[in-house]
């Protein structure tokens, strides 16, 4: 999902790409179902990526209890 971030912003200082961090998604049993991506570009949020690791692909995005974050450094 591309995102456009509205004029007025400070911009970041971190590197286009991936931020170092993922959002990994797990399913009601535990099972690890895909993961949580942002982008940025130019020091602005440009993209959330959702990478599903299942046959199907999900048609909404996972609910934020799903969800856990891991920073890397």
């Amino acid at each position: 999902m591309d995102l456009e971030v509205v004029e007025p912003f400070s911009r970041a200082e971190i590197s286009d790409g991936v931020i170092p961090a993922t959002g990994a998604v797990k399913d009601s049993s535990g099972e690890l179902i895909g993961e949580l991506l942002l982008w940025v570009s130019e020091g602005s949020l440009s993209a959330l990526e959702y990478s599903w690791y299942t046959d199907e692909a999900p048609v909404v995005l996972p609910d934020p209890h799903d969800v856990t974050v891991a920073v890397r450094h």
